[in-house]
């Protein structure tokens, strides 16, 4: 008996590991049965006029897609965009925050990166928050967590509430949790 409390307890802690609370945003972006047909059409209308295809996974989000100058960090979130969060988990049925960085990494920039947050926390040199640029790892919740910078205070990240998304620095989660920003490239 005390052997599956310890496990369950043992469970919840890894539940937690990359884990974020509920977002505090401003900005709302309507699930496409929210959204009435007027939108549907116009969104229809524009991925058939020369704009890339997006696969069933994707939310792409018209707003959230100009904020990504790095054409390999969107192509990145146009490949993985809504993908729900899973602990543990590294395909497009599930993915978790280090998982997704390492395969944001060596899609976009070719560089592989150690699978868990813990580890990706000591890879290339730590800088200070006012120094973010594009590419850089951010960490969250004791290093918990983890995303990549997209500059404009936003990065992407996998989160437990809404799968891969983009998130911005000035939440006031993420600016409460965040712990430190390291420069990979």
């Amino acid at each position: 008996m005390m052997i599956k409390k310890l496990l369950v307890i043992a469970g919840a802690l890894f539940l937690a590991a990359c884990s974020s609370a509920p977002r505090q945003s401003s900005m709302i972006y309507p699930s496409a049965d929210e959204r009435d047909d007027t939108q549907l059409t116009a969104l229809i209308g524009s991925l058939k006029t020369n704009k890339p295809q997006y696969g069933a996974r994707s939310n792409f989000n018209s707003a959230q897609h100009a904020q990504i100058n790095n054409k390999q960090l969107m192509k990145v979130y146009n490949e993985w965009a809504g993908t729900r969060y899973r602990f543990g988990g590294t395909t497009s049925r599930g993915i978790d925050c280090s998982a997704f960085m390492q395969e944001a990494f060596a899609s976009a920039f070719g560089i592989s990166l150690p699978r868990s947050t813990s580890e990706q926390q000591s890879v290339g040199r730590r800088i200070q928050k006012n120094e973010l640029q594009q590419g850089d790892l951010v960490f969250f919740r004791g290093n918990r967590h983890v995303g990549v910078y997209l500059g404009g205070n936003r990065f992407m990240h996998s989160s437990t509430t809404e799968g891969v998304t983009i998130s911005s620095l000035d939440e006031a989660y993420w600016s409460r949790t965040y712990t430190q920003s390291r420069r990979v490239l």
